[in-house]
């Protein structure tokens, strides 16, 4: 059944009259409104998916209605860049980005769930009452993410500029990675960045760079090495190599080369931060650093960058200051592939021949 509630365009005598002796006259209709899950603001593939499942609804095929509705459902996690699988795993992503909240999280992976039951028919039946539940909040999910969202986004800018202030919810916001905690702690001034991190494609610190508008030179990479047995911390350029030649001369050491990957895996953080290393350990970074006002760093999560003065930097993690970065000589990887290639998760540029480190 189809409602649409409607209202004259011009204004009529009342109701003394029998609605069927009146002439028929313009009407307008007031809901449901322009726009919605299915108006522009809405992908043109993901407004096909809705109808798909709304045709299949109609037509008494509720489980395929409620297949289409999952469909939907991976439509809206791609768009947003989310292509991590399985399909759980994608939904909570999108909740981690802040796109959706806790109680549409809660929908989404009802949704997913009914999905997978009408997929296979060991489940039973899906009820036609199921069926158009799901896809009511299916088409609740599309209006909240490209309706109403752009809408309040919109809304904000205006209050924003008009001199509003919205301050976020103690709920809403992410924890602090060690790394923010260990700078607010010691009262060093610094700021945030976000940018866009999807799970299933990491991406090396110098596309992060490019992605933040930061030159090379100014964006640090923090590399886990042994000297001599000893862990030793290496912060340098993201454009440059670690010279570990260098790198001993600098500790006092004899031997250094590069943590394996798998030993870097142990580190609890998504991103190795020359800050977020749980165990106070030594730090050695490259002189470069002193020529820039700030320089970035990685804040132990993906999608989040920290931007600090060097000598804030060098302060908080003790670390001594050398010449221990060198640039890069084409060809000079090794006979193997670098971590961040090899390890996608763990954003750590390592691995070479001889006494370098790319």
């Amino acid at each position: 059944m189809h409602v649409l509630l409607l209202a004259p365009e011009e204004p009529g005598d009342g109701f003394q009259e029998d609605a069927g002796e009146r002439p028929p006259r313009p009407a307008r209709v007031l809901w449901p409104g322009e726009g919605g899950a299915e108006g522009e603001e809405v992908p043109e593939h993901l407004r096909v998916e809705l109808r798909d499942a709304k045709a299949c609804l109609r037509a008494g095929a509720y489980p395929s209605a409620v297949v289409m509705v999952r469909r939907l459902l991976e439509g809206v996690c791609a768009d947003h860049g989310v292509t991590v699988t399985p399909l759980s795993q994608a939904l909570r992503e999108l909740r981690r980005r802040g796109l959706i909240e806790g109680r549409l999280l809660v929908w989404a992976e009802e949704l997913r769930l009914v999905g997978n039951e009408a997929a296979h028919i060991r489940a039973g039946r899906i009820s036609a009452e199921d069926a158009r539940d799901a896809v009511a909040l299916a088409e609740a999910l599309l209006d909240y993410l490209y309706v109403f969202t752009p809408k309040y986004r919109d809304f904000r800018k205006r209050r924003e500029a008009a001199g509003a202030r919205f301050p976020l919810p103690a709920r809403e916001r992410l924890p602090d990675t060690l790394a923010v905690r260990t700078l607010r702690r010691s009262r060093v001034r610094f700021s945030t960045h976000s940018y866009a991190h999807d799970p299933a494609r990491a991406k090396s610190r110098k596309s992060i760079a490019d992605e933040l508008g930061v030159s090379h030179d100014r964006m640090f990479k923090a590399v886990v090495t042994y000297i001599d047995g000893h862990v030793v911390l290496a912060v340098a350029p993201v454009g440059m190599a670690i010279d570990l030649v260098g790198l001993a001369v600098a500790t006092g050491g004899r031997h250094a080369r590069v943590a394996p990957p798998p030993d870097v895996s142990m580190l609890p953080t998504d991103v190795v931060s020359p800050l977020g290393v749980p165990l106070k350990v030594p730090a050695v970074v490259d002189t470069s650093a002193l020529r820039h006002r700030t320089l970035y760093v990685a804040s132990g999560r993906h999608g989040l960058e920290l931007e600090l003065a060097p000598a804030d930097l060098i302060r908080v993690i003790g670390a001594r200051v050398a010449p221990i970065a060198a640039p890069v000589r084409p060809g000079d990887r090794g006979p193997g592939r670098s971590a961040a290639e090899a390890y996608p998760l763990k954003v750590v540029e390592a691995g070479g021949a001889g006494a370098r480190e790319q």
